[in-house]
């Protein structure tokens, strides 16, 4: 399916999106972070997830929500997280054709889950950083 969806031009996938009732214009809603307190940092790492089996492989959008805060000393702030993982999957039925669904970390490669840690924690870091110096 992946391999179809390749070959086809800009055009021919708009025209097979519209056969389907899809509508490619319109934006996906993002999941919402759900926290139990709030957090004065939050933001979203995007990435595909591919998931294989019975030799079948298929590959969808998925992202992580991030919300927490830096504590500690300039330099030496440990960063404290909650975070929820999402994947956009079909539902087989016209209205909504896709919808953001919850996952399990254990889904993912130790090595993956740990990439995403680290990449939520440099956003939160260069958020801290460029807020801190809007207000002075």
């Amino acid at each position: 399916m992946n391999e179809v969806l390749r070959r086809l031009t800009d055009a021919q996938a708009y025209k097979l999106a519209r056969s389907v009732k899809l509508d490619p214009d319109q934006a996906v809603p993002p999941p919402q972070m759900a926290t139990s307190s709030p957090q004065p940092l939050e933001g979203v790492v995007d990435f595909d997830i591919t998931i294989v089996a019975l030799g079948h492989a298929v590959t969808w959008p998925a992202k992580m929500l991030w919300a927490g805060e830096l504590h500690g000393k300039p330099g030496h702030a440990e960063f404290g997280m909650q975070s929820t993982l999402h994947i956009l999957i079909p539902t087989r039925e016209d209205d909504p054709a896709f919808v953001w669904d919850g996952f399990d970390y254990r889904m993912l490669p130790p090595a993956a889950d740990d990439r995403l840690f680290e990449l939520g924690e440099e956003a939160a870091r260069a958020a801290d950083g460029s807020a801190g110096k809007s207000n002075p």
